[in-house]
Formats: structure tokens, C-alpha cells, sequence
């Protein structure tokens, strides 16, 4: 099928006013609410110049949705009625579509210099406006679609502010009303898209004193990778130099054991935030050992343990050899629960044998 859409003015450039996103099988249809009923299909939206109009097209081979992955020569696009904009196609630009956990479409334009958003109310059942904001350039992220976790996944909408030198986001279920900053910027940028990367988003654009390169380029924090099977051995190996960011591990163990966490630090480098939670349920941590690097700067490291009524074997923390100890916090307070009567069993902190203590 061809595509005719409209086409705004970027730079010394053009684009093309149309928007890919992954979403449901069908629409409306939230299935068993898996990522692959909800999120594992190719959707296309976009402002017709000839018709002006919204359109909506799904990936479809031989009259059924093509599910993302599959042979892509076979797909071809098919129209899925939407409702008309409330406004004029011709006053609309930077189209941008995202799909919720309802199964519904969600698409966000700027149009005189503000933020508009039309979404599904599930109270009212009916699509429903919000906005305006002011701003321009929107981006609509799906965050299921970053993370794989439907549950606490939301639609985030980014956007510049009128000046183009800050960069907000808005989130569906505040209904997008409070603007919390992301990012402020030294010269006026223009943001093109949102990329949904494994686990990490990117925000791509260009900055105005070179529209036509991508000199604008933001990822977001990592999102936690979420194991659902019984952990025997879990081991996070460090770079051996360089700079080593955040790290977090999300285990809920339910009535499983932990047998063995082991979180080794690089030789060299400097040592930025590194997080493990253990929620054990009903069951016993055997060992949890935190190695300090040989040498360089070691920021905080945290380790929180809910070990429900069971008690903790052994937790050590091994100061570095050298350099500097920045800070390390344990509290335990056995007479509240979880504890109650059970004890723990050794804690213990070593220090280090040089350096700075603060």
C-alpha cells in the first residue's frame, strides 16, 4: 500500500508525518495481557495529506496480524478504523503513537505551539483529549516495550518546552499533567523520535546549531531485568577498568533459596551504584558477599535483605586495599519484625587498610 502523508518542514530537511509502534493483536483486546498479545505487533499511524485525516494501519500477512519477528516479507499494511482528530490535519505536526495496557492507540501532535494527547478513558469508554501543554516536538514511549513487564508499565510522553532548551515527560497515569523535568540543554534542540532499546530507551534529535545531524542523543536509566525462575547462582562480573555504572538486580524469590550471590568489582576504575534486593519469602540467604575493588574510588554499595522469619547466614562487606571508602550503612533491628526471634548470624566489616575513611 502506498502512504501519501503529509510532510513537515526540520531543518534544511523534511519528514514525513507518520509513526511506527509496537501494539495489540487486535485492538481493544487485551488478551491474557501478555507483552506478546499486547505488544508484540507492527503499527502504523499517519496524517494523510490527500485525505486529511488520521490513519491507522496494523501489519497484517494474508489477512492475520504479523507478529513482530516473523518474515517481513510477507507482511503488508491494513487499515483498522480510528476516530478523527479534533483538530485540523493541516494545523497538526510531530505525529507520535504509542499503544497502553488497554490496547488502545494513543497519540500525541503539536499544533500551534502546543501539546495535545488523545487517549482511551476506560471510565467514560470513549477517546478523550488532554492537553494543551505548551511545548513542541512530542515523543511517545511505551515503556513495556523498554522493560518487558506489562504490570507497572505506562505511556511516557517526552516533549521540549517552548524555548526548546528543556526537555520534560508527562506520564499517562497522572494523565500526563505534571511535567517533571528530564534535561536542560545550552542551545535550542528539536527531538525527533523515541527508540525502544533492550532493557534502556533513547530519545534522538539534533541541536538547532546543526539541525540536520543527530547531535541530540539521551538514554534513560537501565530498567531492572526480572528473573521468574529459581536463582541457583548469580554472579555479576565487573570491567576490569574503566567506569562501571549502575547496576540493579531484581530478585523476589517467593519460597525459594538463594543459593549463592557473588558481585565482583573491578580491578580498577571508579565504582558507581550498585543495588541488589532480595525479597526470600520463607527462606534462608546462605552467603552474600560484596568484593571491594583493588584500588580506585568505591561508592555506596546497598544491599537490602527482607528475609521474612528466616535468619541470615553470614553478610560481609571487604573494604578496598587502597584509595578510598566512601561510605557503607548496615542496620539491622532485630527487635522489630521480620526478625522476631531469629538471629542473625554474623555481620561482619572490614576496614581499609589504607586510604580514606569518610
Amino acid at each position: 500500500m502506498k502512504f501519501e502523508p503529509l510532510v513537515s518542514h526540520r531543518g534544511r530537511g523534511h519528514f514525513a508525518e507518520l509513526a511506527l509502534a509496537r501494539g495489540p493483536r487486535v485492538m481493544a483486546a487485551t488478551g491474557g495481557g501478555t507483552f506478546e498479545e499486547l505488544f508484540g505487533y507492527a503499527w502504523l499511524a499517519l496524517l494523510d495529506r490527500r485525505e486529511l485525516r488520521l490513519r491507522l494501519f496494523q501489519a497484517q500477512a494474508s489477512g492475520v496480524p504479523w507478529a513482530i519477528g516473523g518474515d517481513p516479507a510477507a507482511a503488508e499494511w491494513f487499515e483498522v478504523p480510528v476516530p478523527d482528530l479534533v483538530h485540523p490535519v493541516r494545523e497538526v505536526r510531530h505525529l507520535a503513537l504509542a499503544f497502553d495496557q488497554a490496547a488502545r492507540h494513543v497519540v500525541a501532535y503539536e499544533r500551534g505551539g502546543e501539546i495535545w494527547v488523545r487517549q482511551w478513558d476506560p471510565v467514560g469508554q470513549q477517546y478523550v483529549m488532554r492537553g494543551p501543554w505548551p511545548g513542541v516536538d512530542p515523543v511517545l514511549v511505551m515503556d513495556a516495550t523498554v522493560g518487558y513487564h506489562v504490570p507497572d508499565s505506562d505511556v511516557l510522553l517526552f516533549h521540549l518546552t517552548p524555548d526548546r532548551m528543556t526537555l520534560v515527560m508527562r506520564v499517562q497515569r497522572e494523565l500526563y499533567e505534571t511535567a517533571h523535568t528530564v534535561e536542560t540543554f545550552a542551545e535550542e534542540a528539536i527531538l525527533d523520535q523515541g527508540v525502544a532499546l533492550p532493557y534502556q530507551f533513547e530519545l534522538l534529535g539534533s541541536l538547532a546549531s546543526d539541525p540536520d545531524a543527530t547531535g541530540l542523543v539521551l538514554r534513560s536509566d537501565l530498567y531492572p531485568v526480572r528473573g521468574q525462575d529459581s536463582l541457583g547462582t548469580a554472579s555479576l562480573a565487573a570491567p576490569a577498568s574503566g567506569v562501571y555504572w549502575p547496576v540493579v538486580v531484581v530478585r523476589d524469590l517467593g519460597t525459594d533459596a538463594l543459593g549463592v550471590a557473588n558481585l565482583s568489582a573491578p580491578t580498577s576504575g571508579v565504582y558507581l551504584p550498585l543495588v541488589v534486593i532480595q525479597n526470600l519469602g520463607t527462606d534462608a540467604l546462605g552467603t552474600a558477599s560484596l568484593a571491594a575493588p583493588a584500588s580506585g574510588v568505591y561508592h555506596p554499595v546497598v544491599v537490602v535483605q527482607n528475609l521474612g522469619t528466616d535468619a541470615l547466614g553470614t553478610a560481609q562487606l571487604a573494604a578496598p586495599g587502597a584509595g578510598t571508602y566512601a561510605l557503607v550503612v548496615v542496620v539491622v533491628d532485630l527487635t522489630q519484625a521480620p526478625y522476631g526471634v531469629d538471629a542473625l548470624g554474623t555481620a561482619q566489616l572490614t576496614a581499609p587498610t589504607g586510604g580514606s575513611y569518610v
